[in-house]
Formats: structure tokens, sequence, C-alpha cells
């Protein structure tokens, strides 16, 4: 194996040792509510939150239910990082997560989160909304310099595009903008019992299960860490460009599919590189 993947409950105990690069400003945009890997991906975020690898300037919830912004303040709670803001779009509902499609033993875990877990929010109809939240860290950072990880529904960033001047900003909203990988197997091994982080994946998962297709923990791992190897983190150079051309073309009923177009060269797809296996990027996902 080309690479030593240190994991993430060993990445937490090393707070404060790992020298600082200069900090990638990340918002994520998360459905947290229903399916697990989310969980997964506010726990890399924050992890890598404390060792100054990224500055999360904040977390917008893209789901109704008022447990996802109080889920979220669970895990942010946990992990030491009060700093971080949490938004929750309106209207917010009651509502907590049934299986309806698959009917498998997939369970309810922000609410049982949020009510067992201390947590800074007590409410969420008090947190901003996604948009003044997209609209103040946008307008005082610098040009490029906010990365958007968008996990799940694009109501947030479709209302932040059509967004107006307001007392934030005098810009509009428009210029303010493979194979499954499995983890958490590491978790009822290395996590304690009283962690959040492991007690959600045990009840989403069920039979005391913590594995789980990590679409979302690849998705935050590629968009803090890029392209680049990360040796300080035990982590070596885990993605690559697929192609040199294309673009991603969404149609109308929500379907996508890639066109190969060499006169777009601004969009991409990714692999993981040669050194980089499955197993490999589960490890250095949460578990």
């Amino acid at each position: 194996m080309g690479h030593l993947y240190t994991p993430l409950v060993l990445l937490w105990a090393m707070y404060g040792l790992i020298a600082a690069r200069s900090a990638r400003m990340v918002v994520i945009d998360t459905d947290l509510f229903s399916d697990v890997d989310d969980v997964g991906s506010l726990a890399i975020a924050n992890v890598l939150h404390g060792c100054n690898v990224v500055n999360v300037t904040g977390i917008a919830i893209n789901t109704h239910s008022k447990y996802g912004a109080l889920a979220a303040s669970v895990i942010n709670t946990h992990f030491g990082n009060l700093d971080i803001p949490v938004a929750a779009i309106r209207p917010l509902s009651n509502h907590t997560f049934f299986d309806i499609y698959a009917f498998r033993s997939h369970g309810e875990y922000a609410a049982k989160l949020a009510h067992n877990w201390p947590r800074s929010i007590n409410d969420s109809s008090m947190t901003p909304t996604p948009v003044s939240l997209y609209r103040r860290v946008l307008s005082s950072a610098e040009d490029n310099s906010v990365t958007i990880i968008s996990l799940g529904f694009l109501t947030n960033l479709a209302t932040l595009m059509d967004s107006h001047a307001d007392a934030i900003s005098p810009l509009m909203g428009r210029f303010e903008l493979g194979k499954d990988v499995i983890s958490g197997a590491g978790l009822a091994s290395l996590a304690p019992s009283s962690s959040p982080i492991r007690a959600a994946y045990e009840w989403y998962v069920g039979r005391c299960s913590t594995l789980r297709e990590s679409w979302d923990p690849i998705t935050t791992l590629y968009g803090i860490l890029g392209l680049e190897p990360h040796p300080e983190l035990g982590i070596g150079k885990t993605f690559e460009y697929a192609n040199d051309f294309g673009y991603n073309w969404v149609s109308p009923d929500g379907s996508n599919a890639w066109v190969n177009d060499s006169r777009v060269t601004n969009q991409h797809w990714l692999k993981l590189t040669d050194l980089t296996t499955n197993t490999s990027l589960a490890i250095a996902s949460p578990g």
C-alpha cells in the first residue's frame, strides 16, 4: 500500500499537533436528517476544522425537519466547535425520518441525537436562514476563497442565486456564488459508546452495524483536501481528475449525464489514484 491513512478517531486525538496550513474556507450544505452519511461528513469537517486544515464557516441544512439543525449542533458540540454557525431552511417541521422507500432497517437518528446529547442550539427557529448565512460569509470573503460542499438538495443554493441586495450585501445572489466505498467499520471498535457519531450510524444502519456507503463523506474529503496530499494527516494523494474536457448536463427531470465536449475544460469528475483503493479510502472516512 502506497499511503498510510490515519483513522478519523485518531485524527481527533491529534488536535493541536498538526501544523496549520492556510485553512480553506468551507460551507457545508447538507440534508442531514435521513441518510447517516451526512453525520460522517460533518464528523470529518469538524475534525479537520479542529486541526486547522479547514475553516468551516457554516453548516446549512436543506431539509425542513427541525431536528437537522439540532443534530448538527450536537456534532459540533461533541467536537468542541461551538464557533461553527448552523442555518436551517424554513419552514421548519416536526417530522422525524421513516424509511418509506425501502422499508429496510434504516432507522431514525436526528431526533435521537437532539434529545440525548448536549448541543448549543436550543431551538432551530432561532438559527439564521441558509441564504442569510451564505450572504454574510460570501460578502466578507475574498473572491474564489470559499468552497461550498453541497450534499443533498439544491434548494438553499437556488434560493441564494435568486436573492437580492440587502443590508448584508449590495450584490445579487448570482454574483456571490464509481464504485461504492463502505466506511464506518472502525466506529464500533474505536469510537467510545458515548460518541454521537457511532450512535447515529448504529441507529440508522441497524442490527448493531456501522457500515454504510460513503457518498457524502468522500465528497467532503475532496471538498476540503482537494487533489493534494496531506502528509501531516497521514493522507497521500487520494483523488485525481478523470477527464480533460466535458460537462455535466442536468435534464429538466433532474437526471444528469456527462457530455464529452472539448470546448469545455472547467468541469471534472473524479477517480481514485492508482495507489488508493476503496478500502484505504474507507479507512480515511469515519471509522
